[in-house]
């Protein structure tokens, strides 16, 4: 992972979301999954029936997982969109 900004801190977030109790699998399988299609900017795109099919899971749950990453702001959604399909951008101050 790719990191412009010299401030963004990914242990004190990987260590942040292992200790989070309201945090579930899912939660952090769709992360997981959104991590591995980062681009050089901490910048994702991906449709979230894509991420549903990659894991092998309900829509639903990946819809759910994306939600609670966007409360705990994990993860920030960006714009534009680009038809129906989200953009999202890791939160470069989570875990600090």
């Amino acid at each position: 992972m790719a990191q412009n900004n010299s401030s963004f801190d990914a242990r004190g977030m990987y260590a942040k979301l292992a200790k989070d109790e309201e945090m579930e699998g899912m939660d952090l399988r769709v992360f997981l999954y959104l991590l591995s299609h980062l681009d050089f900017e901490n910048f994702t795109r991906v449709r979230q029936l894509d991420i549903a099919e990659a894991l092998n899971r309900h829509k639903e749950h990946v819809s759910r997982a994306i939600r609670r990453l966007k409360e705990k702001q994990v993860i920030i959604e960006a714009s534009p969109k680009i038809g129906r399909s989200a953009a999202y951008v890791l939160n470069p101050k989570y875990g600090k």
